[in-house]
């Protein structure tokens, strides 16, 4: 073999080796793969999406099949339901931070109408009780008494669709001067989905804005959130994830309304790695007002922030989450910004179990991911 030839085919072997070159599998990725096929060996988990921040380093993972009968990918839209309210969230903690409002705010200031039933014994709901679901409105509008009292869940989520289906902005304020209070707000939690989409509203007249621009101003676009919609007609309906119960029944995807404050954003695991990062970042004056305290140890080790639920961990570093249930999908997202790592999981079956699942899931890769800094 001449040396031309020898060169050549040195030269040819460099280039197939470097072909065949694939990256490393790490340690973390190999625990994190193992807790996720742990997950899909429950029978009622088909497929799941997962988003890891590690300090610098970010990882996603998809695995299962979807009701498609294709595998999940980077693509994937899930609804991620109540997670939507930490961005409505996020959106206050701006405004506040602009001086539009001020948390302790009557929140009658910034609505056209009289609403005199807002307010017990001459203790007013403020934004402070909104964001932290102790403002004693209902669940939802329409507050249909008993709807959620022994509900059949194979029904349930279609009966809500046709409840807010064509449900209007005028619709949502002749229902909320029917509220009665009982109670002064600030005493007790009761969660509303009411209280979220008010806030809604509410940032819509004090900006002069729809809540949709809203967020695609302050938040989707400064962080290239490009997968990331309030409406299912804005989405690209083949990449949503169908959802199931745990019945095996396929549910419908959430109807569109006019206000989604409390649960309408589809997005995709590659968009909610640049809202974690984006949330990891407490420099960011935003979002330290979003994770402030605001039960102030009225709850002992638990608080909450701008609707992030907080577990103040002792001395260790406070964890924030949340969790989304929409009719066949569920979510779950935790932060610790001290540490700079973040979780999210989705899968597109709903249950009354399946986020304490996702949320050992996520508790395990989090553990996996301090274990290995050790």
């Amino acid at each position: 073999m001449t040396k031309i030839n020898l060169s050549i085919t040195v030269i040819a072997c460099l280039i197939i080796s470097s072909c065949q070159y694939k990256k490393e599998t790490s340690t973390l990725e190999r625990q994190v793969v193992f807790h996720l096929d742990s997950l899909l060996a429950d029978p009622q988990i088909e497929s799941i999406s997962l988003g890891v921040i590690d300090g610098k380093e970010e990882y996603t993972f998809h695995k299962g099949i979807l009701l498609d009968k294709t595998e999940p990918t980077d693509k994937t839209l899930y609804e991620i339901a109540s997670l939507t309210k930490t961005f409505t969230g996020t959106l206050l903690a701006q405004a506040i931070n602009e001086n539009k409002v001020s948390l302790d705010d009557d929140i009658r200031k910034y609505l056209k109408d009289n609403f005199p039933n807002l307010e017990f014994d001459s203790h007013p709901i403020t934004f402070q009780h909104l964001v932290t679901h102790q403002s004693g409105l209902p669940n939802m509008f329409p507050d249909v008494k008993g709807l959620f009292d022994n509900p059949d869940w194979n029904e349930l989520p279609f009966q809500i669709n046709t409840l807010q289906e064509n449900f209007s902005r005028k619709d949502f304020f002749d229902e909320l001067k029917k509220v009665e209070l009982d109670t002064i707000p600030g005493v007790n939690f009761s969660y509303s989905n009411c209280g979220a989409n008010l806030i809604g509203y509410l940032l819509e007249e004090i900006y002069n804005n729809s809540y949709e621009e809203l967020l695609r101003q302050k938040i989707l676009y400064n962080l290239k959130m490009n997968n990331t919609y309030i409406s299912k007609e804005r989405a690209d309906l083949k990449h949503i994830a169908a959802g199931q119960n745990t019945n095996k029944m396929r549910m419908p995807v959430r109807i569109d309304k006019e206000m989604n404050a409390e649960g309408g954003i589809i997005t995709s695991t590659q968009d909610m790695l640049k809202y974690m990062r984006f949330h990891l970042d407490e420099t960011n004056e935003t979002v330290k007002k979003s994770h402030q305290h605001l039960w102030n140890g009225k709850y002992g080790d638990f608080d909450t922030g701008f609707f992030w639920q907080i577990n103040k961990n002792g001395k260790n570093p406070d964890i924030f989450f949340q969790n989304g249930g929409a009719f066949g999908t569920s979510s779950w997202l935790t932060l610790i910004p001290e540490s700079n790592m973040a979780v999210f999981i989705a899968t597109n079956v709903a249950g009354q179990n399946t986020h304490q699942k996702l949320n050992k899931t996520v508790d395990l890769i989090i553990r996996e991911i301090e274990d290995n800094r050790l």
